[in-house]
């Protein structure tokens, strides 16, 4: 996944001209991903794990993944846990996300249970990524949302639903909505605009999306940047100007500034 875009790119560069773009995509897509590989992460928008985990006799486990949006299902040795219905009753209780743009792993812990020892016998289904849940909009007289999301840029339509419980449809950008239904265009500056037919004006909504968090996409977009000037300079250290004043390089795979935001979202918990 692109973890940021070609206008926001070009805005960072000060480029209006479209004469690189191709370039840019490629530097976009190619430093994405190793970006990811660096965080070992294999998305930071929502998306369903499914765990397969060996029981060591304990009540407490460390998911893989964070932040977690939602917790499917836990079993053990075939045998679903229900979550626990207060903090006295037995079942599981998931830490929740500590609210940080970066987050740490989250423990799930069981009461009146145990992960009994065993190969491969805990699975736990859940989705986890940066996501905003349920967000509250009523679609206003001009038909369209505008969503800001202040911990970073919209990402990834998760799905609209009415406050009854009634999903709406999404359509592709170029298609007008009909009622029940809606397409959304992320914009330049971060956030994304929701529009939906003029039969669903006064709608009271909940809106779903996943986001890149700032810091992250910050990195990836100097990261871009650098590679995009290297080829301006390939291979070279250094150079002299007018014999008075020397431009050093740094030809480092990842420069330490860029490694510095990265380094908060990258998974080191559980092997």
């Amino acid at each position: 996944m692109d973890l940021t875009t070609l206008d926001v790119v070009k805005d960072w560069l000060s480029i209006t001209s479209g004469d690189d773009d191709a370039l840019l995509n490629r530097l976009i897509t190619q430093v994405s991903g190793a970006a990811l590989n660096y965080l070992q992460r294999p998305s930071l928008t929502r998306a369903t794990y499914t765990e397969l985990r060996d029981g060591v006799n304990n009540q407490r486990m460390v998911l893989r993944n964070w932040p977690v949006v939602t917790l499917t299902s836990l079993s053990i040795n075939g045998t679903n846990i229900p979550p626990a219905s207060s903090v006295m009753s037995p079942g599981y209780t998931l830490a929740t996300w500590d609210g940080t743009s970066s987050g740490i792993p989250q423990e799930l812990t069981l009461r009146g249970y145990t992960y009994c020892r065993g190969s491969s016998n805990v699975q736990i289904i859940y989705d986890a990524g940066y996501a905003l849940l349920n967000q509250s909009f009523t679609i206003p007289s001009g038909a369209a949302i505008t969503t800001q999301c202040v911990l970073g840029t919209w990402a990834q339509d998760d799905g609209i639903k009415t406050t009854t419980g009634i999903s709406f449809t999404a359509v592709a950008q170029n298609i007008s909505p009909a009622q029940g239904q809606y397409n959304v265009v992320p914009g330049l500056d971060g956030a994304a605009t929701y529009t939906f037919n003029a039969a669903d004006i006064g709608t009271s909504l909940l809106i779903s999306y996943s986001f890149i968090p700032a810091t992250l996409e910050n990195g990836v977009i100097e990261w871009v940047g650098e590679r995009y000037r290297y080829k301006q300079r390939i291979g070279q250290r250094s150079k002299s100007v007018g014999g008075t004043e020397t431009t050093s390089y740094n030809l480092a795979g990842m420069p330490d500034y860029i490694q510095q935001m990265l380094d908060g979202y990258k998974k080191f918990l559980p092997v």
